[in-house]
């Protein structure tokens, strides 16, 4: 999987979704960081309001608030370095 700044919100989750499974390797640079749940509230006028209502919980017990993804492999070339490590695997 390919990480960098671009990666946030639903896809830094689905990152955190498969980090134990031993068949999925994280690639390239830090994520943006948007690891919260939102609500979002409608007001009288029909403008609407984001608020942070939830922190993230791994299956570790560790909490993350706007943490970033760090990737297994720090890289600068991840689709190399995946397709590297892709082609060592039966």
């Amino acid at each position: 999987m390919i990480l960098n700044r671009w990666t946030a919100s639903s896809g830094e989750l689905t990152a955190l979704a498969l980090e134990t499974n031993p068949n999925v390797k994280t690639f390239g640079g830090n994520s943006a960081g948007y690891t919260s749940i939102n609500d979002t509230y409608t007001m009288y006028n029909g403008a609407q309001v984001n608020i942070t209502a939830e922190k993230i919980k791994k299956n570790n017990g560790q909490v993350l608030f706007n943490n970033k993804i760090k990737p297994e492999v720090q890289t600068n070339r991840p689709i190399v370095q995946a397709n590297n490590w892709l082609l060592t695997q039966n």
